[in-house]
């Protein structure tokens, strides 16, 4: 199969991106997976918008629900966030109400982080539209190709 020529970016000074030739990239798994996720990141804006969901703060969000009492530096660390990044955006959830820090009880110095009621309604109504998200996003692909994809970035990205 050969590559495709693709539209990229936003319309801006010529020549127009559509008479570009993008071959040498299009074989750059770097530049397409970042191509895959700006337009997956654009989707997700449109998607969630209304509930205020960022690709972040829904990662947030989907961890703690799935791992209540998660320390923030295991949260930096596994979203590749800086922790002092990380912290800025742990205060404005939880001064909004959607989480709440612990301190541990068998570590006092430690803390851990929990959904409260109102940020375990936001997840649930997030997860509710992810299904629908993910089906439009890789409508270009059969269910298969949908599996192996996810397969395969697993396989490259194991967490």
């Amino acid at each position: 199969m050969s590559p495709r020529r693709v539209r990229t970016g936003t319309k801006s000074a010529s020549p127009p991106e559509s008479s570009l030739d993008l071959r040498a990239l299009q074989r750059t798994p770097g530049f397409m997976l970042r191509l895959a996720q700006l337009k997956f990141f654009e989707g997700f804006y449109e998607e969630f918008a209304a509930l205020g969901l960022t690709p972040a703060t829904y990662a947030i969000f989907a961890i703690i629900r799935d791992n209540p009492g998660v320390p923030p530096s295991n949260l930096a660390s596994l979203l590749r966030l800086r922790l002092p990044n990380l912290i800025k955006i742990l205060n404005e959830l939880e001064s909004s109400g959607f989480i709440r820090r612990n301190r541990s009880k068998s570590d006092r110095r430690a803390i851990e982080l929990m959904l409260t009621p109102k940020g375990t309604k936001l997840i649930e109504e997030g997860a509710r539209l992810t299904d629908s998200y993910n089906r439009k996003m890789l409508a270009p692909l059969t269910e298969a190709e949908q599996r192996t994809l996810l397969e395969l970035l697993n396989r490259m990205l194991p967490l």
